[in-house]
């Protein structure tokens, strides 16, 4: 059984659950706790830190709500595997490549391929007319056989009409886009920004209702400033981070 070593402070003004939860994630950052390690139960929490078991629950919620923790129905509470690194946000490359050359292992399942016309917010990215057509690919991608992302695009089907009957299974996007039709991606404007998961969401990457997620919106230019594609990617927050290198100007 897994023991923490560390007190609770009840003379500081600090949630005793907040207290609990940092003490756990200490552990794991210092590799006490390891992947696949139990969690003793929420009575055997309550007795050893002498507070009450929803405090003790809250404190194990939010780490689960965090990818520290993963509960496994009729067995407990564990020890979650490493984050995923999403990638930096300065390093131009495709999820897939960039995955692959990780070395996970990673899945796609094509939800719906169609054209349609842009529409008056698809259309303001792609910088085109509301009425023009785009290609609409709408895939769920998996990692070590977890789903991870919910990815959108939107590519205006004047660029590569024939993109649409590609099939897009467990192959990199941009690299079709760069080898048959010349669209070679350059340059990207992304924005990212926290969002809880929709029914949607929960269904698709069997996450909890409300659970935390990151909004990634993607507008894909080449160098001769063409835009190729905007998409929207919904991560699951509890298994990834992204990072972010920042310089200083000269």
């Amino acid at each position: 059984m897994i023991i923490l070593e560390q007190k609770l402070n009840r003379k500081i003004p600090v949630p005793l659950y907040y207290q609990l939860k940092e003490i756990i994630k200490e552990e794991i950052e210092e590799g006490k706790l390891k992947p696949g390690d139990p969690i003793p139960s929420e009575r055997e929490l309550s007795e050893k830190y002498g507070i009450s078991r929803p405090t003790v629950r809250q404190a194990l919620k939010e780490l689960v709500y965090e990818g520290w923790l993963t509960r496994e129905k009729g067995r407990g509470t564990f020890i979650s595997k490493p984050k995923i690194d999403y990638g930096f946000i300065q390093h131009f490359t495709t999820f897939y490549d960039d995955m692959v050359e990780k070395g996970y292992s990673l899945r796609t399942v094509i939800l719906n391929k169609e054209i349609r016309k842009a529409g008056k917010e698809i259309a303001r990215f792609l910088q085109i007319g509301e009425d023009e057509e785009i290609i609409f690919i709408d895939r769920l991608r998996f990692i070590e056989d977890e789903p991870i992302v919910r990815v959108n695009n939107h590519i205006p089907l004047a660029l590569c009409p024939a993109l649409v009957e590609e099939d897009l299974t467990d192959q990199s996007l941009y690299r079709i886009m760069t080898e048959k039709y010349g669209l070679k991606p350059y340059r990207a404007e992304i924005s990212l920004e926290p969002i809880v998961a929709n029914e949607v969401d929960s269904e698709l990457l069997d996450i909890e209702k409300g659970a935390p997620m990151l909004l990634m919106e993607n507008v894909t230019f080449t160098e001769e400033g063409q835009i190729i594609d905007f998409f929207r990617s919904r991560f699951r927050g509890d298994k990834g981070k992204v990072r972010v290198n920042v310089y200083k100007e000269r």
